[in-house]
C-alpha cells in the first residue's frame, strides 16, 4: 500500500536539476518541481520523483528523494520504442509507490499519467507550465491525437493548477475547469541593495529555442553597443538554429557569452548585472523573472509580462517596440535614484508573492 502523505512528481527533465551536469539542459518546469519537493519534504511528505534516463541507476535517493528511472525520452516516432517508454513510465510510477502524481508541463504525457495514476489507485495532479496549456488553438507543435488525448485528460486530473490569473482565466475558458493559482517560488536572500557597480548592464538567461528569440537578443546587442552584456544558455532543440545566433554572440565585442550554466550556479548569474531582458514570444511565468527580482534586478521585457505586474507595478519596463525598450532600458541605467527605488520595489514584491514557502502553501491548499 502507498505511504501516507506520498507525492511523487514525474518529469522527463527534471533530473539535471536533481543532478547537476548531468546534461547540458535545465527547464524551468524542473527547477520549481524541485522547489516543491524541498518544502513538502520539509514539511513531512515522503517526495518522490519519476524522470528520465540519464544513463543513472534505475533507483537513486538524491538530498532524500527517491528517484526513479522511466524513459530516455518522452515521445518517439517509433510505434515499438514509443510502447516501451509507455511502460517504462508506468513501471517508474508503480515504483514510486505515491497517493498523489503530479505532471507539470509535457501535456503529451498527461493523458499517460492520468491513467496510470489511476490504475494505481492514486490522486493526478497537471500542473500547467505555460501558455500552450490553456489554449486549445496551438501555440507549439502538438498532433491531432495528442491534442485530443490532453483534453480528455484535463477532463478526468483530479486537480489542474495554473501560475497566474491570466492562466486561470484561460484554462476556465477554454476548457470549463477551474484551475486554482500555485505561484512559481523561489528561495529569497538577503537583499543586497541596488546593484549600481554590477560589472555587467544586461543579462539574458534562456535556451536558444526560437520561442526565445535569441534574434531579438542580437538586435539589442547591436542598438546598445556602450552596454556590456551576460549571456547564458545552452543549445534549444534545433541545434542548428541554436548554432547561428550562439556563433554570432561570440563575436560581439560588448557579449561575455558563457554558455550553458548548472541550474546551482545560475543564480551567480544575476547577482553581476543591473537588467534582466527577456525577449522570449510566450512563457509561463518566467523564474528568471523570479532570479532577478531576489536580487532587486528588474525585468525588461518586450512580451512578457505575468499578470501584468511588472508594468502596473513598476518591476521593470514592457515595450513591444524593440528600439523603444532599448532606449528606455539605457536610460533607466543612466538614473541611479529611480534604479534604486525599482530594485526595491522588486524584491519588496517577490518576498510578498513568490517566496517558496508561499508557493509550497499554495500547493498544499491545492492538493486534491
Amino acid at each position: 500500500m502507498p505511504q501516507k502523505k506520498r507525492i511523487c512528481f514525474v518529469s522527463m527533465e527534471v533530473y539535471p536539476i536533481l543532478k547537476p551536469g548531468a546534461a547540458e539542459i535545465a527547464g524551468g518546469a524542473g527547477f520549481q518541481l524541485v522547489q516543491l519537493g524541498k518544502g513538502l519534504q520539509a514539511r513531512g511528505y515522503s517526495v518522490a520523483f519519476v524522470v528520465g534516463d540519464y544513463g543513472q541507476a534505475k533507483h537513486e535517493v538524491i538530498d532524500g528523494f527517491d528517484v526513479y528511472r522511466a524513459n530516455k525520452v518522452a515521445y518517439d516516432k517509433s510505434i515499438i520504442r514509443g510502447v516501451l517508454n509507455l511502460w517504462r513510465l508506468f513501471d517508474g510510477m508503480r515504483r514510486a509507490r505515491a497517493n498523489q502524481y503530479i505532471l507539470r508541463s509535457t501535456r503529451f504525457l498527461s493523458f499517460f499519467v492520468m491513467f496510470y495514476a489511476k490504475l494505481l489507485g492514486a490522486k493526478y495532479t497537471f500542473m500547467v507550465a505555460n501558455l500552450p496549456h490553456c489554449l486549445r488553438t496551438e501555440l507549439e507543435e502538438l498532433s491531432t491525437i495528442f491534442r485530443k488525448l490532453y483534453s480528455i485528460s484535463t477532463k478526468y486530473a483530479d486537480r489542474i493548477t495554473t501560475q497566474t490569473q491570466e492562466q486561470h482565466d484561460l484554462f476556465l475558458e477554454n476548457f470549463q475547469i477551474q484551475a486554482p493559482v500555485v505561484p512559481n517560488g523561489i528561495d529569497v536572500p538577503p537583499f543586497a541593495g541596488p546593484r549600481l557597480e554590477a560589472p555587467f548592464d544586461i543579462n539574458w538567461v534562456a535556451s536558444f529555442k526560437v520561442q526565445k528569440r535569441p534574434d531579438k537578443l542580437i538586435e539589442f546587442v547591436k542598438l546598445l553597443p556602450h552596454r556590456k552584456f551576460l549571456v547564458v544558455g545552452g543549445a534549444g532543440s534545433d541545434g542548428k538554429y541554436s548554432k547561428i545566433f550562439m556563433d554570432q554572440l561570440q563575436g560581439m565585442p560588448n557579449v561575455d557569452f558563457r554558455g550553458f550554466v548548472t541550474p546551482d550556479k545560475v543564480g551567480e548569474v544575476y547577482e553581476i548585472a543591473r537588467l534582466h531582458l527577456s525577449t522570449s514570444d510566450w512563457e509561463g511565468f518566467p523564474n528568471a523573472f523570479l532570479y532577478a527580482w531576489t536580487r532587486g534586478i528588474p525585468a525588461c521585457s518586450l512580451k512578457i509580462d505575468p499578470d501584468l505586474q511588472v508594468s502596473t507595478k513598476d518591476l521593470g519596463i514592457v515595450d513591444a517596440d524593440l528600439a523603444s525598450l532599448a532606449r528606455k532600458m539605457d536610460a533607466l541605467l543612466e538614473d541611479d535614484d529611480r534604479y534604486g527605488k525599482m530594485a526595491g520595489r522588486c524584491y519588496d514584491h517577490v518576498m510578498a508573492t513568490n517566496s517558496a514557502d508561499h508557493s509550497v502553501e499554495a500547493f498544499m491548499l491545492a492538493l486534491p
